[in-house]
């Protein structure tokens, strides 16, 4: 039977090959739970997660993949945790919550769906990643593609520095701390893109006046 580690390998090969990319800051990524969460173009955008860390990473994906024999049993290789659409479903949040409590990582996309718009950075988050990191008390790590991968063109995807929301361990939660910390996640992830362009640009001018300043 197949292995997680082998299949990984197969697929990150797969990937490297026909959408390349090269992955920045995966040493933040420290071993023990958290929530790897990320933007979404493509059904391979799994593997950026998966290769952020030598440990297994339980991927939360939508019950529709299970029609396929093939894909179903891909995803009982890799442990995945199966969710309906409508997002009800309690059997997937408390096997999300073992996983995290045993110490093991969790991955998601939050929009939800593929980004397959033109002009919207990041589609509205439908939650879930706030709800696991407060409840298992771990923390967030953004993965971002800087743009849509793209065959034969390298992309860059980031790793972003952990989001704490160790402030709303210890509250009563209500829906509207919920949505609040759904917000911080949702900044923090743009802002990982945002800030990771912004340095490489400040970069480029100190290079610049370098040459023009010997």
């Amino acid at each position: 039977m197949l292995s997680y580690g082998f299949l990984k390998a197969v697929l990150n090969c797969f990937v490297q090959i026909i959408l390349p990319y090269k992955l920045i800051g995966k040493e933040k990524v420290k071993d023990g739970a958290c929530v790897l969460v990320g933007n979404h173009y493509r059904i391979w955008d799994i593997v950026h997660m998966a290769c952020t860390t030598k440990e297994k990473v339980h991927f939360i994906t939508k019950k529709e993949l299970y029609k396929s024999k093939f894909l179903g049993h891909l995803c009982d290789i890799v442990e995945a945790i199966p969710v309906s659409r409508d997002g009800q479903d309690a059997k997937a949040v408390m096997t999300a919550l073992r996983y995290l409590k045993k110490g093991e990582k969790i991955s998601m996309f939050p929009e939800g769906t593929r980004n397959k718009t033109k002009d919207v950075e990041l589609l509205p988050l439908k939650g879930g990643s706030a709800l696991f990191a407060i409840k298992a008390r771990v923390p967030v790590y953004p993965v971002m593609c800087l743009r849509k991968t793209r065959p034969f063109i390298r992309t860059k995807i980031i790793v972003g520095d952990p989001i704490d929301l160790s402030d709303f361990y210890d509250m009563r939660m209500t829906a509207e701390d919920y949505a609040a910390a759904e917000d911080r996640i949702r900044e923090r992830m743009l802002a990982t893109k945002h800030d990771y362009i912004a340095a490489q640009e400040a970069k480029k001018r100190a290079q610049k006046q370098k040459k023009g300043n010997p």
